[in-house]
């Protein structure tokens, strides 16, 4: 279902700016913009259309009122704004009524309602996220370094864990914290092991927080070539992301990474 309210998401985004542009048309100036060539140079009339008591199309010079020029410039984009949204919204109306689900419970809820036993079917060749993350219990590396739990009761050891894990749980995406890797010979435990929803792969997120600590960056960097070397490769199932130089986080970047990648 998390498509469908990504959609209706984004289709309140767009009523809230259709409603602050048509806020804006109402202090912008009267009539529109009006331009034409003389001389070999252009010039800038306010348009103003008949109707009313006005019994013919009006124009004023506006040349040298600069002002004017570029309050009737926005004029006009806020009127195209404002009808492309006003599309936008009504086609995401459309999608939205007949959006159908395509999660296996949902396709399949009819069949195995009816047949029980072989809803494990549905699965057969991916993984159901629930189970895979159900029966997952975190391993005790290095407890010192603990220093949040999150609000499944994970032991984390950064801000940037603690925002990251919050995120996914939002955007109802299964992972594992600090699980091994699976691979044979590669004794790493990644931050964090993703099953992606929509086609159920393995996605592995590495969070680097010592930006500042040379000898911290070396280490991390021999970890990505032995990633790299057994198949986990940044842009295909590697996300990494970083604290920044004050051992803060970028917020707004992990959200369009989850977005993007995740969903």
């Amino acid at each position: 279902m998390y498509y469908k309210e990504q959609l209706i998401s984004l289709r309140d985004g767009l009523s809230d700016r259709l409603a602050d542009l048509n806020d804006e048309l109402n202090i912008l100036p009267e009539g529109s913009l009006y331009v034409y060539q003389k001389n070999g140079r252009y010039h800038y009339c306010q348009r103003f259309p008949k109707g009313g008591n006005r019994k013919k199309e009006h124009r004023i010079a506006v040349t040298n009122d600069s002002d004017t020029v570029l309050a009737l410039v926005r004029k006009r984009f806020v009127e195209i704004a404002v009808k492309n949204i006003q599309n936008d919204i009504l086609e995401l109306d459309r999608v939205i009524v007949n959006y159908s689900p395509v999660s296996e419970q949902h396709v399949m809820r009819s069949f195995c309602e009816k047949y029980p036993e072989l809803e494990k079917g549905i699965y057969y060749g991916g993984s159901d996220p629930e189970l895979w993350t159900a029966g997952y219990v975190q391993p005790a590396f290095y407890e010192e370094g603990y220093k949040s739990i999150s609000a499944k009761g994970e032991n984390l050891r950064s801000g940037g864990e603690m925002y990251i894990t919050s995120r996914l749980d939002h955007f109802g995406i299964p992972y594992r914290y600090e699980d091994d890797t699976g691979i044979p010979d590669l004794s790493y435990a990644p931050d964090l092991k993703i099953l992606r929803p929509r086609d159920r792969k393995i996605i592995y997120w590495e969070h680097f927080g010592k930006v500042n600590d040379y000898a911290y960056v070396l280490d991390n960097i021999g970890k990505i070539k032995d990633y790299i070397s057994y198949g986990i490769k940044p842009w295909d199932n590697l996300i990494m992301t970083f604290n920044n130089e004050k051992g803060g986080y970028d917020g707004k970047l992990i959200d369009a990474l989850i977005e993007c990648w995740l969903l």
